[in-house]
């Protein structure tokens, strides 16, 4: 039992995505994910930003508490993991500093459910 890590979920519905899951299916799937992969998900870390664009992540009150959160030492969760990387951060070059700074600085990972 005590192999198991703690996961967060963060989930970005925004207004012009068409193809995407509504924020339920979402977190279900995440749900699903984390249960079968021996990760805990506690419900005040499953973060959620509706409505809102993933260019940029400093408008995304959800995405920068959950920074926050990981910033703590020690870190209360492993992994954030997410439905698709797009969800995470649209923004190439945001996606990539802030996933570096998450795994090196917190040593949390960020994780698709549906990517590899």
């Amino acid at each position: 039992m005590e192999n198991l890590k703690i996961a967060a979920a963060y989930i970005r519905v925004s207004t012009h995505d068409q193809e995407e899951y509504s924020p339920e299916s979402q977190i279900k799937l995440i749900r699903d994910y984390a249960k079968n992969n021996g990760f805990i998900l506690p419900e005040e870390f499953i973060f959620r930003d509706d409505g809102i664009s993933g260019r940029r992540a400093d408008i995304r009150p959800e995405f920068q508490r959950m920074i926050s959160k990981a910033k703590e030492t020690p870190a209360p969760f492993q992994v954030i993991l997410v439905w698709k990387y797009s969800r995470f951060a649209r923004n190439q070059e945001e996606s990539i500093v802030y996933k570096s700074m998450l795994r090196n600085k917190c040593n949390v990972d960020v994780i698709s459910i549906t990517q590899t």
